[in-house]
């Protein structure tokens, strides 16, 4: 394989031609903590040096400005709970509580019914005087075509061929 020769600050340093260097290689090239970001014609890359705590302070926020953000939006929400507060207590006073107006038709149902038509009992005693009561229509229908247990032996034998 063809070899480059790189040569930097008096520093010589042999790498593959491709730039690929073998498996489990460190590689490391520094020269001064402030440098920038860009690509020489040799093929190295110099990234643009920063401390740890600058670093850390950009990829992830610090807790205190994660927990204000947070504070500020639950005040967001806060608001916004209390201005449809504001708002059902105003549809409250246009339309009254439904609760109150519910019972209200309720009562004048009852004195509606009572008053056209009577009252439920009433109306189940009239049918019971005019169709029997069910228990002994139940007794009936069972005098003229059986009980419901000896239908369903009688349908099975019927099915099976017995």
């Amino acid at each position: 394989q063809e070899k480059e020769l790189i040569s930097g600050l008096g520093i010589s340093i042999e790498i593959p031609f491709m730039g690929v260097l073998r498996r489990n290689t460190i590689f490391a090239y520094f020269d001064d903590p402030a440098y920038r970001k860009y690509k020489r014609g040799s093929g190295i890359v110099k990234f643009q040096y920063r401390t740890l705590e600058e670093d850390s302070e950009d990829e992830y926020e610090s807790p205190e400005s994660e927990y204000r953000t947070l504070e500020d939006e639950y005040e967001t929400l806060k608001d916004e709970y209390v201005a449809l507060e504001d708002e059902y207590e105003t549809l409250e006073d246009e339309y009254g509580i439904l609760e109150y107006e519910y019972r209200t038709l309720e009562k004048d149902s009852e004195e509606d019914s009572e008053d056209g038509y009577g009252a439920l009992e009433d109306l189940e005693e009239d049918s019971e005087d005019k169709y029997g009561a069910l228990e002994d229509l139940e007794e009936d229908s069972e005098d003229e075509y059986g009980a419901l247990e000896d239908l369903e032996e009688d349908s099975d034998d019927e099915y099976w061929g017995f």
